[in-house]
């Protein structure tokens, strides 16, 4: 279990102060925003019309349309949001096999939430297979062989984004068509500690699965290490060509201070973009 004491609260502020979510042109549907809707509003952006009916406000009428037909006709202005932010956390084990995995999973989430805040829509964490998550408290202690959705619906015409290292054991083609049915903007983030991007050769070395328990005794020299490096690679390439060849982002984030994360892998990304 990793709390709310492992991040440092002055790195969520200044990420939350640097970066906003990048929302593209999407239409969304949430709370009274800045962000154009689905629906009718009160903004300056004109939407359509309609025929006018009693009651209607007189300020809304089209008077040069009445000129030219002679017929009542109302002006409608686009619906203005702010967008739903749903983050679905992956809270298997694996996700804290390091210290600073687990600081990082947590930093994210904390910043994600300090996003949504900022930018009108309070972000919902929910855990894959599970229900929410507290604002400043995770266990990371999930077995499940594949990914599952959250225990309580998603809601529609907003921003979506998974959290996770993608290491299932089964494929996560399936679970990512579930996932993103709905949402206007939908987001992946792969989060993976430096070690397990970049092993190094030490010899012999035992591995233990933090899920299972399980121990295996290898023979870490050059060719386990490419052989590694391939199959990770591919592992990441598949997640991100689900991804990005439905139209959603991905981006493989190394563990590393929020900061750091944010600048060199979620802003590239598309995922911030500059306030």
């Amino acid at each position: 279990m990793v709390s709310d004491g492992a991040v440092p609260l002055a790195e969520v502020a200044e990420v939350v102060a640097r970066y906003r979510l990048d929302l593209g042109s999407q239409r969304f549907r949430g709370r009274a925003g800045e962000r154009r809707g689905h629906g009718v509003g009160s903004s300056q952006e004109f939407f359509d019309f309609r025929d006018y009916a009693p009651g209607d406000d007189l300020r809304h009428l089209d008077w040069r349309a009445y000129a030219r037909t002679e017929q009542l006709r109302i002006r409608l202005h686009q619906e203005e949001v702010a967008p739903h932010v749903d983050l679905l956390l992956d809270t298997s084990a694996s996700m804290a096999s390091t210290p600073a995995k687990a600081a990082a999973a947590i930093g994210l989430v904390h910043a994600i939430r300090g996003f949504g805040d900022r930018q009108g829509s309070r972000a919902r964490v929910l855990a894959l297979g599970g229900g929410p998550v507290e604002a400043d408290v995770a266990a990371f202690t999930a077995t499940a062989a594949e990914p599952l959705l959250p225990a309580l619906p998603l809601r529609s015409a907003g921003v979506r984004i998974v959290l996770t290292d993608g290491l299932w054991s089964a494929g996560s083609t399936a679970f990512l068509q579930r996932a993103r049915v709905g949402a206007a903007r939908f987001a992946v983030l792969q989060l993976l500690d430096p070690w397990e991007i970049e092993p190094t050769a030490d010899g012999a070395l035992t591995l233990i699965d933090c899920e299972t328990g399980e121990r295996r005794e290898i023979r870490l020299d050059a060719a386990a290490i490419a052989g590694y490096r391939a199959r990770l690679q591919r592992l990441c390439d598949a997640l991100r060509g689900a991804v990005v060849g439905h139209g959603g982002l991905y981006a493989r984030i190394a563990a590393d201070s929020l900061p750091r994360m944010c600048a060199r892998d979620l802003l590239p990304a598309g995922i911030l973009e500059p306030r």
